[in-house]
């Protein structure tokens, strides 16, 4: 198995890539694709910017992927990061309900029913 940095990963979209250390046994130092199937197989929610993983590729349609994965080490400046956000959009979201601005943009949207 080879270890490397998570480049970035996007959990919407379901997909990322690693940067590996070393190079594989051809020499190739290419960023390894990671699709979220190898995440669940693997019992990881989710990838954060620079964390530490262990992985094995394999070819897929010409490009390396990565098939199983284990995490060695959280990155926790990312991880404490990734959170703000979640609750800065969480907290925006309940604002909105408080507010009623959900019942408002319906009602502008809903003329034909008036």
């Amino acid at each position: 198995m080879r270890q490397g940095k998570v480049k970035w990963y996007n959990g919407k979209k379901c997909f990322g890539f690693i940067t590996p250390d070393t190079p594989n046994e051809n020499g190739n130092m290419d960023d390894v694709f990671v699709h979220s199937s190898s995440l669940k197989a693997a019992g990881i929610r989710f990838l954060n910017e620079n964390d530490i993983v262990e992985f094995e590729e394999e070819v897929r349609n010409d490009k390396l992927s990565a098939t199983t994965i284990k995490l060695i080490q959280r990155d926790e400046e990312s991880a404490r990061r990734f959170q703000e956000r979640r609750a800065e959009r969480r907290r925006a979201r309940e604002d909105r309900k408080q507010r009623g601005e959900k019942a408002e943009r319906r009602s502008g949207f809903a003329f034909w029913k008036k």
